[in-house]
């Protein structure tokens, strides 16, 4: 019985040592702009850091980087497709027949496109991702067009 309470205690003891030996150790500082950093390296000289101590780095850190990276992107085309809706509002607003008359240019230019080059592609406005029309797609831009065509003058 004492021998089998020697054993149980001697391995835990060894899972115990194993688990630090494999931890890794971070610097956690605060930069001149109020950014918290967390590096395996000392922050630059002269700046107070935190030792903080863990099991390892995070292991999905590189997907959740890359799903950062995206969400920027959508937010920075949806800015940008909003900015460029204000200024063609203003700019209808300011000169409302120029405006339509670019505007059904445009039309005018896209039905061409639609109707004679074999692969059309587009940019999604929900993701920004630029899609490939296909017969189906294309009928129905085609159809679209036609109809805001019959506004124009």
């Amino acid at each position: 019985m004492i021998r089998q309470a020697r054993i149980v205690t001697t391995l835990m003891i060894g899972v115990l040592l194993c688990g630090t030996a494999t931890a890794a150790k971070f610097y956690r500082w605060t930069d001149d702009s109020g950014v918290t950093h967390y590096t395996q390296t000392p922050p630059p000289e002269g700046v107070q850091s935190k030792e903080v101590r863990t099991l390892g780095p995070s292991s999905d850190q590189d997907a959740e980087l890359e799903r950062l990276k995206a969400q920027r992107q959508r937010a920075e085309a949806a800015r940008q497709q909003q900015a460029k809706q204000q200024a063609e509002a203003e700019q209808e607003a300011t000169a409302p027949d120029q405006a339509t008359q670019e505007r059904c240019e445009q039309h005018r230019k896209n039905l061409d496109e639609l109707r004679n080059r074999p692969v059309v592609r587009t940019t999604d406005p929900d993701t920004g991702e630029v899609i490939t029309l296909d017969d189906q797609g294309r009928q129905k831009m085609i159809e679209e067009t036609q109809e805001a065509l019959k506004l124009c003058p």
